[in-house]
């Protein structure tokens, strides 16, 4: 066998690294999951669509790199971390995850843009100090949902009720933040309010029937709540029980257990984050140059699930279902 000489073996060594870097994209896009759940899912794969309507390519202009703390706070931490020492640009799925983020990159010294994206209250939440933003390298969208047309829903369904429950985590502050405008909107409304609230995926289910079965409960409503939006069965068997509403505040707890919701589809929230950073990939701007996103009524429809109100007892009016979209159908 002959032995190569040395300008072949330099000549094959330029080759396959030149090869190498034809395969790599130029940037890395860290995505973190706080727990996957539907509506999550849909933003993410927005975000990705959004990118590639802005003609960047998969592959070879971007490459994504998701991780997901499946609901564990150590986790989500930890994950930040990696993700912001190793990613050009990062992307939060809610407030949670945002927030682990932009944690992480103070700590390390980092300032590679950070998108956010299903975050209720980003000034709040101290991911942005002012929706116009203009300072930093944080930028993204709202998932802020019209609450009041959601809870409207109650007295088109069912006419007669005057008290509602809501539950959500008390340590997920989207939930807190929305649970807190809820009450002062129901009041408005004549509703009388209940609340339970949940630590843990374990205490959902007896919260649920707790907040379901006290007398005189009419309809529940759910917030865009992680941690419920991942275990959406349990609000189904508690309602459904009960002969209880579920108002949900995203279309992904309809199709995982809830009845009704009036939101926006969490795709197209997505889609629109990633064409944000599209805009910041392709050196258009910075992150500090785009304000806050939020999505309005008119981008927002009604959806409900007939096979989830089966077990109800509850019937919609058909003034509500010739408007509206079956998740079912």
């Amino acid at each position: 066998m002959k032995k190569l000489n040395l300008v072949a073996l330099m000549a094959m060594s330029m080759s396959v690294s030149m090869l190498a870097g034809c395969s790599q994209a130029k940037n890395t896009i860290g995505i973190l999951y706080p727990v996957e759940h539907a509506a999550l899912k849909l933003a993410a794969d927005g975000f990705v669509e959004g990118l590639v309507e802005e003609g960047l390519k998969e592959g070879s202009d971007f490459a994504i790199n998701s991780k997901n703390a499946g609901g564990d706070e150590a986790s989500l931490q930890s994950l930040a971390k990696d993700l912001v020492v190793s990613s050009d640009m990062t992307l939060g799925l809610g407030t949670g995850a945002s927030k682990a983020l932009k944690s992480a990159s103070v700590d390390a010294g980092k300032t590679n843009p950070i998108m956010f994206t299903a975050v209720t209250d980003p000034v709040g939440a101290k991911l942005v100090d002012k929706d116009e933003n203009g300072s930093g390298y944080v930028a993204g969208a709202s998932d802020a949902q019209p609450i009041a047309l959601q809870l409207n829903l109650v007295k088109k369904v069912l006419p007669e009720a005057d008290k509602i429950g809501i539950i959500y985590s008390s340590d997920e502050e989207n939930s807190v933040v929305q649970a807190e405008q809820a009450k002062a909107i129901a009041s408005l409304l004549g509703l009388a309010v209940s609340t339970k609230t949940v630590s843990s995926p374990a205490e959902i289910s007896a919260a649920a029937n707790a907040l379901a079965s006290e007398e005189g409960m009419d309809a529940m409503y759910i917030p865009t709540d992680n941690r419920i939006a991942a275990n959406m069965n349990a609000i189904k068997d508690a309602c459904n029980a009960n002969h209880v509403l579920s108002i949900c505040g995203e279309f992904g707890e309809v199709e995982t257990g809830g009845h009704i919701s009036y939101s926006f589809d969490y795709k197209m929230l997505g889609k629109a984050t990633g064409k944000m950073a599209a805009q910041i990939l392709k050196g258009e701007k910075e992150a500090k140059d785009l304000p806050v996103l939020y999505l309005n009524a008119e981008q927002c429809e009604i959806r409900y699930s007939s096979a989830n109100l089966a077990g109800s007892g509850i019937e919609l009016p058909a003034d509500l279902i010739a408007k509206a979209k079956d998740v079912n159908a």
